[in-house]
């Protein structure tokens, strides 16, 4: 089922230098696995988790990030959601793991363009450099006081993840960075 996302993206917020999107709606689930299970757990759910924190594996639509010794987020196209959650429900039956659809949790957003490094950085405090925070990296951090997940998918790309609630402080901080910058 997919559901209006409710926010507004300014034309201020959409231009050559600096472009702020909305991504489609999502599934996601957070998955933890006990770190003895990992690898049977791969094997079995055909899933790519990748083994070091902050890495990404990427399969067509599919991200997989490790947030944590034994946590992984899996984001796909959210028509895969019904599919993803019967593939882990099978699985939970095997191995001790939880397996939590936050699928309505979250909001995404793109941010690209030549400005996307300091329109993330303005509220970031990571060092946003390519050697720093290469493509394919991800991470849980802060955006001014919203929690976010930040990743990298391209050099001057990046997918922004934040609650519901935080999207319109989000939209509302980048329409202001691009005042600023204008």
């Amino acid at each position: 089922m997919l559901f209006d996302q409710g926010i507004d993206i300014p034309e201020a917020l959409s231009g050559d230098a600096l472009n702020i999107a909305l991504e489609p709606e999502k599934a996601r689930f957070n998955v933890r696995v006990k770190s003895k299970d990992v690898a049977a757990f791969k094997k079995a759910s055909g899933f790519k988790f990748p083994v070091k924190i902050g890495a990404t594996a990427k399969t067509g639509t599919q991200l997989i990030s490790k947030f944590g010794p034994d946590e992984w987020v899996i984001s796909d196209d959210a028509k895969s959601r019904e599919k993803i959650a019967k593939k882990l429900s099978k699985l939970a039956g095997q191995f001790v793991m939880s397996a939590t659809d936050i699928s309505h949790r979250n909001i995404a957003f793109n941010v690209s363009g030549r400005l996307a490094n300091e329109a993330v950085n303005i509220g970031c405090p990571l060092d946003l450099s390519l050697k720093s925070f290469p493509v394919g990296k991800a991470t849980r951090t802060i955006f001014e006081n919203a929690p976010i997940q930040l990743y990298r998918s391209g050099e001057d790309t990046f997918q922004i993840e934040c609650w519901r609630s935080f999207a319109p402080y989000m939209v509302d901080f980048w329409t202001a960075f691009s005042r600023d910058i204008a």
